[in-house]
């Protein structure tokens, strides 16, 4: 791939002048002419190099009628081939120079299509070797993780005795939660790097009640919004509603939003989820905060990978960019949608749409069975 790289500024060498400026080169009459033309319509040029013709051809005959010398046969002949060689000699003439800039512009065309084939080939190639490095350097960090934290845990909690000194007791805590939180770091890369590469998997679907899942979530990241002061506020009554997917993926999408809504929200601020069954069928998960907001080019920054907005509370808050880029490849595996809506300092609202084909069991049979 090096040598491709290499060499592809070579095979775009002989572009020459007009193939890299987009313009041709060529100066003097005919490119006024093309220029004039080039802008009139179609309808009028063809007029006005008919009406010229016209004019020269009459004007022609009555000069040469002057004359006298011929006879009106004669006087027509003379006059059809002037015209005839005054304005098709510069109308072939021109045909040729536009028929050749075509002919050029298609082998530019032709090469600059072969340079974008060749970009997004080996963009392809980039992106699924960065796929399978993460995926392996993943798979190799969590092994001394894990052994790190059940180590730690095993010291923090003295299961072999007690260590006799609480500085230690406090650094294993410290070197226990580390690790914990490396290894959820870890685990994200994992999961978006299977997903990227296409490796991830429906296996583990189930059908699962959503409220028990949202409620889950929620005691999840209740700690986080009592630590922040900010109010969670949810709404949940789906009458014993059903989905059909991976239950972890689909909470953990959840846990995602709901920590990125807390975290980028100021206290006594108010992060509210609800859920609803839409008539024809798809159900609908919105989780709104009134925190910092982001603009259009924020939002499309925060669903790339590692991407983060640069702003004050960004830079407070610890994390890696993977929250949002994972739940969106979560519910696009599920056949879903994530979509954020934001306003610059008016908050933010996250809309996860799940389709139809995904809901088992909508409400209303749901509480028939029950």
């Amino acid at each position: 791939m090096t040598d491709q790289l290499m060499d592809e500024p070579e095979r775009l060498s002989d572009l020459g002048p007009m193939d890299r400026t987009g313009r041709g080169s060529r100066q003097g009459l005919f490119s006024l002419i093309n220029h004039l033309l080039g802008r009139m319509p179609i309808l009028a040029t063809t007029t006005l190099l008919t009406g010229v013709a016209v004019v020269l051809a009459i004007s022609l005959n009555w000069m040469l009628g002057q004359i006298g010398l011929i006879d009106f046969t004669w006087r027509i002949f003379a006059a059809t081939a002037i015209v005839t060689v005054l304005t098709g000699f510069p109308i072939i003439v021109y045909s040729q120079i536009i028929i050749r800039e075509i002919k050029s512009s298609r082998r530019m065309l032709r090469k600059m299509t072969e340079r974008l084939a060749w970009a997004f080939h080996n963009a392809e190639r980039a992106n699924e070797a960065k796929s399978h490095f993460l995926a392996n350097m993943s798979h190799e960090l969590r092994t001394p993780l894990n052994a790190i934290i059940g180590f730690s845990d095993i010291m923090r909690n003295e299961r072999f005795g007690p260590m006799n000194n609480e500085r230690y007791r406090d650094y294993a805590r410290d070197v226990n939660d580390s690790g914990i939180h490396l290894l959820g770091i870890i685990n994200d890369i994992l999961d978006l790097a299977k997903i990227e590469a296409g490796h991830a998997t429906m296996e583990a679907e189930n059908e699962f009640e959503i409220d028990k899942v949202i409620e889950s979530a929620e005691r999840m990241v209740r700690p986080l919004a009592d630590t922040r002061g900010v109010h969670l506020a949810v709404d949940i009554n789906n009458g014993h509603l059903k989905l059909c997917g991976v239950e972890r993926m689909v909470r953990q999408v959840l846990i995602n939003v709901l920590s990125n809504a807390l975290k980028f929200t100021d206290r006594n601020g108010l992060v509210t989820l609800s859920a609803e069954y839409r008539p024809h069928g798809s159900f609908v998960i919105s989780i709104a905060d009134t925190g910092i907001g982001m603009s259009t080019e924020e939002v499309k920054l925060a669903l790339t990978p590692f991407g983060q907005a640069d702003n004050t509370m960004t830079r407070q808050q610890s994390g890696t960019g993977l929250g949002l880029p994972l739940a969106k490849a979560m519910m696009e595996l599920h056949g879903g949608r994530l979509m954020v809506r934001s306003e610059k300092g008016a908050g933010t609202a996250v809309v996860l749409v799940f389709p139809g084909t995904r809901v088992a069991t909508p409400p209303v049979e749901a509480a028939l069975a029950s």
